[in-house]
């Protein structure tokens, strides 16, 4: 039952591998050898271009959950300031949506003048 089994046969858990996060690469991949054929079969490159478009998918996800993970601790931090309970008060609410707020505003305006800084070194060069 593992990655070097030698089974074949696979139980049920190896072989619904849909609702894993892994479901994007081919159950056999590791084991098979050939990447392309473990994909289905040499469909012109295919196989490739959907393990990058699944890399590409995991890590913006990594990154969701980082900022999401970033914006929790910056907030715990500034905002629940007394010992924690239950339910948050409505200071504590106001101080995270603020907190939440300047980060958006923050990464929103950057990525708009990174993109402009980006579009005027394309536009010297061509």
């Amino acid at each position: 039952m593992g990655w070097f089994s030698g089974d074949g046969g696979g139980s049920p858990k190896e072989a619904d591998f849909t609702s894993r996060d892994d479901a994007g690469f081919p159950a056999g991949a590791p084991a098979g050898g050939n990447m392309m054929a473990a994909s289905g079969g040499g469909g012109g490159g295919s196989g490739v271009q959907e393990l990058q478009q699944a890399s590409m998918m995991i890590q913006q996800q990594m990154m969701v959950q980082q900022v999401i993970s970033d914006l929790s601790d910056r907030s715990y931090e500034a905002c629940i300031t007394s010992k924690p309970s239950e339910t948050l008060s409505g200071s504590q609410v106001a101080c995270i949506k603020s907190t939440v707020n300047k980060w958006l505003d923050t990464n929103e305006f950057m990525t708009g003048r990174l993109a402009k800084k980006s579009q005027a070194q394309q536009g010297g060069f061509s």
